[in-house]
C-alpha cells in the first residue's frame, strides 16, 4: 500500500514540473505580429471603358493625401462632358468632385469609384437636391455596368481621351488640337445656327475623305467622296455647298 502511495506522489509530482516547464516556455515564446491590411492604393495612370458606343475615361494624375486628375463621358445618345476631379480614398473607395463642362457650361457634381484590382466600378446613390452631391456617402452602390479597367496611356489615342478639344484623327493616325483645324461647322436647327459647341472636318490631301469630329463624340467619322461629289458615311452626308453642311438621316445638323 505505501508503495502504491509513493507512486502516485512521484508521478503528481512530475506532472505538476512538465506543466510548469510548458508555462515557461509559452511565457518566454515571443508574441506574434498583428500585420495592419494595407488599404487598397489608387495607381497613377488611366482607366478606360469603350464598349464602341459608350466611353468613360479617368485619368489619375496625383495620388497622395489628394486624389486628383480627369474624367470624360462620352455617352451614347448623351452631351460629352469632360473636367477634373479632386478627392480622397477612403477603404478603396474614391469620393471626388467633378468639375466638368458640357455644352459651353460649367458645372459639379461628387462622383464615386470602388478600386476592384486594375478596375473601377462607379457607384450611384441618392443626390441631393440640386444634384451635385450624394445624400449619404454609406449608401452607395457600386453596380455599374461599365467598368473601367486600367490602360496604358502612353499612346496618343488614349491619351485624347482625357484633354477636352483633343481628338484622335484616323487620317493623321495623331491627336489634334481641333481649334487648329481650318473648317469649323457651327451647329444647325431647322436649318438656322443655333447655340451649342461646333463640329470640325479634315480632308485628307485629295479631298476623297472627310474626317468628321463632333462635339459629343470622342471617335471621328470617316466620309467617303461619292460620284455625286458628296461624302457619305452611313446615316452622314457632307455637302459641299456655300461651305459645307452636315446631315444626319437628311436633316442639316451643322454648317459652316
Amino acid at each position: 500500500m505505501k508503495k502504491i502511495i509513493l507512486l502516485s506522489f512521484v508521478a503528481l509530482t512530475m506532472l505538476n514540473c512538465k506543466n510548469k516547464e510548458q508555462k515557461t516556455e509559452n511565457s518566454n515564446a515571443s508574441p506574434q505580429e498583428v500585420r495592419e491590411e494595407t488599404p487598397t492604393p489608387l495607381d497613377l495612370g488611366c482607366y478606360v471603358f469603350d464598349d464602341g458606343k459608350n466611353t468613360v475615361s479617368l485619368k489619375i494624375t496625383e495620388n497622395g493625401k489628394e486624389i486628383k486628375g480627369n474624367l470624360t463621358y462620352a455617352l451614347s445618345e448623351k452631351d460629352k462632358n469632360s473636367g477634373n476631379f479632386t478627392g480622397e480614398l477612403q477603404e478603396g473607395i474614391l469620393i471626388a468632385n467633378y468639375t466638368f463642362k458640357s455644352e459651353g457650361k460649367e458645372s459639379i457634381r461628387q462622383v464615386a469609384f470602388k478600386v476592384n484590382g486594375d478596375k473601377l466600378i462607379e457607384g450611384y446613390g441618392e443626390l441631393n437636391n440640386d444634384g451635385t452631391a450624394f445624400k449619404d456617402l454609406n449608401n452607395i452602390s457600386f453596380t455599374s455596368k461599365m467598368p473601367l479597367t486600367k490602360t496604358d496611356c502612353n499612346t496618343l489615342k488614349e491619351a485624347c481621351l482625357f484633354e477636352n478639344g483633343k481628338a484622335y484623327s484616323e487620317l493623321k493616325q495623331t491627336c489634334l488640337e481641333l481649334a487648329t483645324l481650318k473648317t469649323k461647322l457651327n451647329p444647325l436647327k431647322d436649318g438656322a445656327k443655333t447655340v451649342g459647341d461646333s463640329a470640325y472636318i479634315l480632308f485628307n490631301s485629295n479631298n476623297s475623305k472627310a474626317e468628321i469630329f463632333l462635339p459629343e463624340s470622342n471617335k471621328s467619322i470617316v466620309l467617303e467622296k461619292s460620284k455625286q461629289g458628296n461624302w457619305t458615311f452611313e446615316n452622314y452626308n457632307l455637302i459641299s455647298w456655300k461651305g459645307y453642311v452636315l446631315q444626319e438621316k437628311g436633316v442639316a445638323i451643322y454648317g459652316g
